[in-house]
């Protein structure tokens, strides 16, 4: 690791540019002094980072690698997937088709896809466009996220499916965090235009800001582009390729493209002359939707609120609205911040799927721009780091003294065999395998696959080859003539809710 960050330090790439006169040279020199400051302490394998006021880059830099294991550096102009920031160029897609009449934020989901259908009939029927895109469906957050995670299911297998999801939050009120409702938002685009998300955003928004090198998804990239892939420790990964489920979180784009896009932003609708969006449209957007509630923390930094509009979070900060998303895949954290009346942009993008690096240097930069608390973001961030890592370590030790020793499963391994099915998500096969026991999820046989050895009683562990994942624990049930009828699986992950799933033998 410290060979590796000491070589980054030799193809730093730095680009300061003084267009502005309301930034002072001494802020810009506390913000490339901060950047310098964030990298040498989260030590992200690559760090992209542009700041841009009243239409104007103001500072951008690059630091570290775009692909470790070759060596070869980041710059401002590397492709990063941009994840879940995706979510904002769909909300803009459904709104440059409402200014066009084509759609109207109220219509029914339902009126466009009479297939829809979700666990709670009354749902079904009142889910709206604009509830597609706040994140107040009834679904719990990340629900059916497994649905298209590295599976051959298709957008239309996806929605044919989370009608077994269950609901747990109250509709049009609770925000659930969903992946799902902006993939059908984006095939809505395409049921009225006849033109494809992917076609539509490169099209309407991507072309027209003069975006050339960005992409809407893994499939448009080209061998000749300049691409930051995501890392894990430092070691390169594989594209992730997107079959479902583009319009939450397929587009790669850098800071220096996603700059034109905020400027489009926060110019009202407008870039360099031309109107993309009405200004009613976008104020919609960037406007409060759904509560979510400020959390501790926050409160504690001077937050009061903390919402969500269409594809943006909303919050207070210093007496200044902000609006911003994060994004993650995996080997990526991304993060899009404005700030409306400052008309300020803050994007950083890193691909060494660090979660903290980004908001520690968000928050110091908004400091610096906009005169705030002068808090120790970095300091803060690199505490909540650490506590994090130490409390993933504890609940490891904890699983691992939870294991009963000198037990024995009731069944020969013949006994645990078979096909089992979870009614969303799909197929799931127990087999014997060269003598040894093996569980594969059918949809997602590439990265869900692993050995079953016994752990105690009737529970097995599982080492799945996503390397993201930690171990799963899969605990067969019995019926009264003590045959295996179904299994659950206790693998804690942020963003997979394998406890939903109760696969059931067929």
């Amino acid at each position: 690791m410290k060979r590796i960050i000491a070589s980054a330090s030799i193809f730093i790439l730095i680009s300061v540019i003084f267009l502005n006169a309301q930034i002072s040279d001494t802020d810009l020199g506390k913000i490339d002094e901060t950047v310098r400051k964030a990298f040498d302490i989260f030590k992200p394998t690559g760090l992209a980072v542009a700041v841009m006021k009243d239409s104007a880059i103001i500072y951008h830099k690059a630091l570290g690698f775009s692909n470790a294991d070759l060596k070869k550096p980041v710059s401002t102009a590397s492709l990063f997937n941009i994840a879940s920031c995706s979510k904002a160029f769909t909300a803009v897609s459904i709104g440059i088709l409402v200014d066009e009449g084509k759609l109207k934020w109220t219509d029914k989901v339902i009126d466009y896809f009479p297939e829809f259908k979700l666990a709670d009939d009354y749902i079904t029927k009142e889910m709206t466009v604009e509830d597609l895109l706040c994140h107040r469906s009834g679904l719990g957050t990340f629900f059916g996220d497994l649905l298209w995670y590295n599976t051959s299911y298709t957008d239309e297998d996806v929605m044919k499916r989370i009608r077994y999801e269950p609901v747990t939050r109250r509709f049009g009120i609770e925000f659930g965090y969903q992946n799902i409702m902006f993939m059908i938002a984006g095939h809505l685009i395409e049921k009225v235009t006849g033109v494809t998300w992917s076609d539509f955003v490169e099209s309407r928004i991507f072309k027209p800001l003069e975006m050339m090198q960005t992409r809407p998804s893994n499939n448009e990239l080209t061998k000749d582009q300049d691409i930051a892939f995501g890392h894990l420790n430092n070691k390169a990964l594989k594209v992730y390729a997107f079959k479902a489920v583009k319009p939450a979180a397929a587009i790669y784009s850098s800071v220096d493209e996603l700059s034109t896009w905020t400027m489009l932003l926060l110019n009202k609708g407008i870039l360099k002359g031309r109107r993309i969006i009405s200004e009613a449209s976008l104020n919609r957007i960037m406007e409060p939707h759904t509560i979510i509630g400020a959390s501790n923390m926050q409160k504690q930094h001077g937050i009061n609120f903390y919402m969500y509009g269409l594809g943006w979070f909303i919050y207070d900060y210093n007496g200044k609205k902000i609006v911003e998303h994060d994004g993650g895949m995996p080997g990526y954290i991304s993060k899009v911040t404005l700030i409306p009346d400052q008309k300020i942009s803050i994007i950083v993008l890193n691909n060494g799927n660090d979660g903290y690096v980004d908001n520690a240097l968000r928050g110091d930069i908004m400091d610096i721009l906009i005169k705030g608390r002068e808090i120790d973001w970095i300091g803060e961030y690199s505490n909540i780091k650490s506590r994090s890592e130490t409390y993933e370590q504890t609940a490891l030790k904890q699983r691992l003294a939870g294991r009963i020793t000198g037990t024995k499963p009731s069944l020969s391994e013949e006994g645990y065999t078979g096909l089992f099915r979870d009614k969303s998500y799909g197929d799931a096969e127990v087999k014997i395998d060269s003598g040894k026991l093996f569980l594969t999820f059918l949809p997602a046989k590439s990265v869900f696959t692993g050995e079953l050895e016994h752990w105690h009683y009737d529970t097995f562990k599982v080492v799945f080859k996503d390397p993201f994942l930690t171990f799963g624990l899969i605990t067969f049930s019995f019926n009264s003539a003590g045959k295996v009828i179904g299994f659950k699986i206790d693998l804690p992950s942020n963003d997979f809710h394998f406890w939903n799933l109760d696969f059931r033998k067929m």
